[in-house]
């Protein structure tokens, strides 16, 4: 008992002791002394209190925040240029107003580049979203500043990180322009697809060589086992174009769909038409209108509208700076009294060629010997390319020749201006060439390129001359003046060889090879004469008689040679034998041509004749040839060999080569033309 209460008696002294007791030092919560507390902190930041430590203590944060992780560490290197997001881990929560564009930012050269922000729930976790492409190969940072955690703390300092990028992953596909676009067009077109790389579409600098385009024609299922664009697509009907394009890092475009039609245009005075594309015909014109070349015109005064006399128009004689339109009316007359002036500006169309000239006011106008002109002046006459020795191939867009109504040659001050239309299979992408053509010297000279220009909206190429002439419009670049024969280029015959190939008279001996200077068999020749004058011949299958004892039936000139003996060119030699594989010569060869045209060879002089006994040393007028050779030098369809001033040869028995012939056929050729006219 008393020592229960002894010890009862003690401990109660000391708990008054320790609660009187001044306190040994001052509690703290944070960074706040807790007056009213007194005894030590205890371990787990409560403080002692009565009840010992058990007062809860919150301990106030004073760090502020840092980054612990980012997916795209400082100095990195290599990052792709498709790179979407970065993630930033923060060591604490952070407070979400200070996650911001002007705290956060990704830069390229100092420049802020596009990116959103993305603070998880955490509010530890930061998704920074890029939203455009990466720049290739060169260098990047991050900048994170000002960021505060939810107590307020501020970062200590800015953070960067800085990475390079490596080369750019292309994930464009080709850009793919086509021309023409869908459409509804008057006549057929040749369509065009170009893969460019990007959007500078105006050069084929910038064509993307790896690309390849598939293609259907009215299909609806396109894969890359469809037809795969080489060449321009040929749309000569209502046609549905579908495509796509993959360049050769695999980016593919969607599928595009061009949709064409082919109508018919519209017939200016027509009455009745046919109008279903291709034919699209004029039946029947308006009252007041003939029917001319698919096309309703006025008919003009006269009985024959082709009169130009009759349905000219006069110059007018009183000056005036008003412009006159000529319009559907066939020449323009100038009397003496006009004294070649045009005294007002005149604009001439032709309206079924197109073609318009324009007359300056006081332009002087006077033959080439300067007298002043007096008579009519027609519309610009259409040439084509056979009347020509020179091979364009698909070069010619127009050719034209502009005279005076009888063929004479003008002069013009000031110059005058024609405007011609070009062709549909004009490329305004090679721009144009003119050239005019003299027919003495059949020689081409280019035109001056600050005379002419190019409408490419128009679609009409406008020449500037002082003088009337022939004028070619001839596309650059696409085969001009191109030889048909490479072994002709610089040959005294090409013009006459290229204008048989034109004819289709000569196809050469091989691709791009003619031989000028190789002889004739006299079965060749007999080919070319009958091509010459147009003869129709037998299926050689279905002949069973030979003409010639040495003419086989399966020999390939069999038809040929039955044919010219046929119509009498040809009698053979003694004993039933044609020697067709055997040269034939310049004498034997002027006879059969002369014989296959028909010409009459005593229409020609006999003094003629005489002269030529007497210059040309190996001509006789006792040989069986001297007729034929007489007319054709008389004719100027073949020449002899000068042997000294006065003296010449004409080399009856020479082999002809294929050169020569090509001069004699084309001689003869227009020879028989001229006679015919008269």
């Amino acid at each position: 008992m008393f020592s229960v209460r002894r010890f009862s008696f003690i401990g109660s002294l000391l708990l008054i002791a320790l609660f009187f007791a001044p306190a040994l030092a001052l509690a703290y919560c944070g960074d706040g002394a807790l007056e009213e507390a007194r005894g030590e902190q205890c371990d787990d930041g409560n403080i002692i209190d009565r009840d010992g430590c058990s007062a809860y203590c919150e301990v106030e944060d004073m760090e502020p925040p840092v980054i612990e992780s980012i997916s795209i560490p400082n100095e990195a290197t290599d990052i792709s240029t498709i790179t979407s997001a970065v993630t930033v881990v923060f060591s604490e929560p952070l407070d979400p107003g200070t996650v911001n564009l002007f705290n956060i930012r990704l830069e390229h050269i100092a420049e802020s580049m596009d990116i959103s922000l993305d603070l998880r729930d955490d509010h530890k976790t930061l998704i920074i979203n890029i939203n455009e492409e990466l720049f290739s190969e060169d260098r990047h940072a991050i900048r994170i500043k000002y960021i505060k955690d939810v107590p307020g703390n501020q970062m200590a300092e800015e953070f960067i990180s800085v990475f390079d990028t490596a080369v750019a992953i292309d994930r464009t596909p080709p850009n793919v322009v086509v021309t023409p676009p869908g459409g509804t067009y008057h006549f057929a077109q040749s369509v065009e697809l170009k893969p460019y790389i990007g959007s500078y579409t105006n050069s084929d600098e910038f064509l993307d060589e790896t690309a390849i385009i598939y293609y259907t024609l009215n299909d609806l299922n396109i894969t890359e086992k469809s037809n795969i664009y080489k060449t321009p697509i040929s749309i000569r009907e209502g046609t549905t174009l579908r495509y796509f394009s993959v360049d050769g890092k695999g980016n593919q475009t969607p599928v595009y769909t061009e949709r064409y039609s082919l109508t018919c245009p519209e017939f200016e005075n027509a009455k009745e038409v046919v109008d279903k594309y291709p034919e699209c015909k004029v039946l029947e014109c308006n009252q007041g209108f003939i029917l001319k070349g698919n096309v309703c015109v006025v008919r003009m005064g006269g009985e024959d509208p082709d009169d130009y006399k009759t349905n000219a128009v006069t110059a007018p004689l009183l000056s005036s700076s008003t412009p006159m339109t000529i319009t559907s009316k066939p020449a323009i007359y100038l009397s003496k009294e006009h004294h070649g002036m045009i005294n007002r500006p005149i604009i001439f169309k032709d309206p079924i060629r197109g073609t318009v000239i324009q007359f300056e006011r006081d332009t002087k106008i006077t033959w080439l010997d300067g007298k002043p002109f007096y008579g009519y002046i027609k519309h610009p006459t259409n040439l084509y390319t056979k009347d020509f020795p020179i091979n364009f191939g698909y070069t010619f867009r127009s050719i034209f020749e502009f005279t005076d109504a009888e063929g004479n040659d003008l002069h013009f001050f000031p110059p005058y201006r024609i405007t011609i239309p070009y062709t549909d299979a004009f490329d305004p992408e090679d721009g144009a060439t003119v050239l005019t053509y003299n027919p003495e010297t059949e020689t081409y000279t280019e035109y001056d390129k600050n005379l002419y220009s190019v409408d490419l909206i128009k679609k009409t190429v406008t020449v500037t001359a002082d003088n009337t002439d022939i004028f070619f419009i001839a596309q650059t670049g696409k085969n001009f003046n191109k030889a048909v024969f490479t072994d002709t280029v610089d040959h005294w015959s090409r013009n006459y060889v290229e204008a048989l190939y034109r004819l289709g008279i000569v196809k050469g001996k091989s691709k791009g090879i003619y031989a000028p200077d190789e002889y004739l068999t006299r079965a060749e020749f007999a080919k070319i004469v009958l091509k010459a004058i147009g003869a129709e011949t037998e299926n050689p299958e279905a002949i069973e008689d030979k003409p010639f004892r040495d003419v086989h039936l399966y020999a390939w000139y069999l038809p040929y040679v039955k044919k010219a003996k046929q119509l009498g060119l040809i009698s053979g030699y003694s004993g039933g034998l044609f020697k067709p594989e055997q040269f034939i010569n310049r004498a034997e060869a002027i006879k059969m041509i002369l014989t296959a045209f028909e010409f009459d060879l005593n229409h020609r002089p006999v003094s003629e004749s005489v002269a030529n006994q007497r210059r040309y040393t190996d001509l006789k007028t006792g040989q069986w040839y001297f007729p034929y050779v007489d007319f054709a030098i008389q004719n100027g369809i073949m020449q002899g060999f000068q042997k000294n001033r006065n003296l010449y040869s004409f080399g009856p028995d020479k082999f002809i080569t294929r050169g020569e012939m090509a001069k004699l056929a084309v001689k003869t050729i227009e020879l028989k033309e001229e006679w015919d006219k008269k």
